[in-house]
């Protein structure tokens, strides 16, 4: 009697880990290094030269404001001994409102070069985003992880670098 029952459990575990792995779909990983690709779209040199012709014209006029308060703080060291209270005073708060001026035109520069920068790469950020995953959808990978931060452990799987540039048309 033991063994019909035996037998019974065994066939409905053999069935139930069967049904299981027919429903579990095997993981397949990937991985890809997003700056790579980014550096290889066509598109990333124009953007490139486009926020260094700004960052060159930010530099330019930074430059000037520099030349100026050099010229207002040479002359005040020239000639402060030499004017009044209250020129010497005024000349000092003009050389540390210069100066504060260009630390925050500094500041306002950096700031914009930076959102420059987002919004001319996002399309461009999205395009292979979208590449990516759809790669991902098409050859049935459960993940791809982004290499190009460096925090990947261990980079098994396979590298669909060249599949998302073909995709792209690269």
């Amino acid at each position: 009697m033991k063994t019909p029952f035996t037998f019974g459990l065994f066939l409905a575990t053999l069935l139930f880990s069967t049904s299981l792995n027919a429903q579990v779909k095997e993981a397949r990983f990937g991985h890809i290094d997003t700056q790579a690709l980014l550096e290889a779209m066509p598109e990333r040199s124009s953007i490139q030269t486009e926020i260094e012709g700004a960052a060159a014209e930010f530099e330019q006029e930074i430059l000037r404001m520099q030349g100026d308060l050099e010229a207002k703080v040479a002359e005040y060291q020239q000639k402060a001994e030499s004017w009044p209270a209250a020129i010497r005073a005024q000349k000092e708060q003009e050389i540390t409102q210069d100066q504060q001026g260009l630390e925050q035109f500094y500041g306002t520069v950096q700031q914009e070069l930076a959102m420059m920068e987002q919004s001319l790469l996002q399309p461009m950020i999205d395009r292979a985003r979208t590449a990516i995953e759809e790669v991902g959808a098409e050859q049935g990978f459960t993940y791809i992880f982004d290499t190009s931060a460096g925090a990947t452990v261990y980079s098994g799987g396979e590298d669909v670098l060249a599949l998302v540039k073909a995709k792209l048309g690269l």
